[in-house]
């Protein structure tokens, strides 16, 4: 009784001297912390992402869909995906994302509902049933809810800090585990395996940033392959799916068939040389030799109008914007904005590296759209989404007050 007496007291104590340097702080000094903006990451975002509606024009006023002879339909649509864009990332930057931690529960139901609406409600665009008709715009809830389900893991990681020997113990990685695997399940009905694997890849990535142990590593990775055996013999991964890796694993297969995607977009890529074609007159992209060049196979359409330059350019602000997710991460103020701007972080970088790797051979071609500068509205409202809670978490990484953070470390 004594020992809790005394730790009662200790208690009663250390909160009572942050309650007197609180009061002892000047409100003058803590009105001088101010909102700063990341202004290196949103230019990069915006650059990128206004070529993209300029390649996709170029990559499609060739090839237009039965019924449309405006050669600015893409490019039209594009244009207000991109404003809308905006707008959501000027709306989001004025929530403080701190706030989204206390409702982490909903944001999962949410996306799990609008996913389990795809699948009795959505329509097929190859063999994936990804979308919904909302009759005035199409939505495809998967792009979404990797933002969601990075919010809810970052909420999960970064809660119960009373676990003595690690921050990430046994049942944060169960929550975790629970929560990514059941979103997962949701893509591979809805027959979307490329999506499956970014969403794996995601909750890998932020088990890794989040400290969890090793042997967590190896229980997840276990259990994965346990699921793509059952996935194969239960028929959820098809066979055309496997056929995508055969091609990987094996390059040099006849280009006729499940080879012909790879060899035209190394073609096209090759033939792009170190400056290009020019932009607007890549004739694999006019003629329609690669396939989904506007969404899937865009990178193709860079290496061939603009070359190694362009592509090059194109990577370095990729990167710069990754470089700055995982900066802003670092030096987040507390776990939960570290973990979310690291999540948005391994989004951008898993799908660059997959997509730009499919084109050339070195990735298995599983359908990954690459971020800013494919074809799609959901795709580019939801990484701008992503981007506005990264400027969220550096706008707000100084406007903590110290009693704030010196009560979340004592709990």
């Amino acid at each position: 009784m004594g020992k809790h007496l005394k730790k009662l007291t200790s208690k009663d104590r250390y909160i009572s001297n942050i309650n007197t340097e609180f009061e002892s702080i000047d409100i003058d000094e803590t009105k001088k912390k101010s909102l700063k903006f990341d202004i290196v990451l949103f230019l990069s975002v915006i650059l990128l992402s206004s070529f993209g509606v300029l390649i996709i024009y170029s990559a499609t006023k060739f090839s237009l869909p039965a019924g449309i002879t405006d050669p600015m339909y893409y490019f039209k649509k594009q244009i207000i995906s991109l404003a809308v864009s905006i707008i959501a990332f000027i709306g989001l930057l004025i929530f403080d994302y701190r706030k989204l931690k206390k409702i982490w529960i909903i944001i999962y139901l949410f996306s799990i509902l609008s996913l389990i609406i795809v699948l009795f409600f959505g329509y097929e665009v190859n063999s994936n049933k990804s979308w919904i008709d909302l009759k005035f715009t199409n939505i495809q809830p998967s792009e979404f809810s990797k933002i969601f389900m990075v919010v809810c893991l970052a909420a999960v990681f970064s809660r119960w800090r009373s676990e003595k020997k690690s921050f990430v113990g046994f049942k944060k990685v169960i929550l975790s585990l629970f929560i990514a695997f059941s979103i997962i399940i949701l893509i591979l009905a809805e027959h979307d395996f490329g999506q499956a694997i970014i969403y794996f890849l995601i909750y890998i990535g932020m088990l890794f940033i989040s400290g969890a142990n090793f042997l967590y590593f190896l229980g997840v990775v276990g259990i994965t392959a346990g699921g793509i055996i059952a996935g194969i013999k239960f028929d959820i991964i098809k066979q055309y799916q496997l056929d995508r890796l055969l091609v990987f694993l094996k390059p040099n297969v006849k280009p006729e068939g499940v080879g012909y995607n790879l060899f035209q977009s190394k073609l096209a890529i090759g033939s792009g040389k170190i400056f290009g074609k020019g932009l607007f007159l890549g004739t694999q992209t006019n003629l329609n030799y690669v396939p989904e060049h506007h969404t899937d196979f865009i990178f193709s359409v860079i290496g061939e109008e603009l070359g190694f330059v362009g592509t090059f350019i194109v990577l370095i602000l990729l990167g710069l914007i990754v470089w700055r997710c995982f900066y802003i991460s670092r030096h987040a103020s507390d776990n939960f904005g570290s973990l979310l701007a690291g999540g948005i972080g391994f989004i951008i970088l898993s799908q660059m590296v997959i997509n730009v790797g499919m084109t050339i051979g070195l990735m298995p071609i599983i359908g990954i759209t690459l971020p800013f500068l494919s074809y799609g509205g959901s795709n580019l409202i939801s990484i701008f989404l992503g981007i506005a809670l990264v400027e969220n978490v550096y706008m707000r990484r100084e406007t903590r007050k110290d009693y704030e953070i010196a009560y979340e470390e004592y709990k």
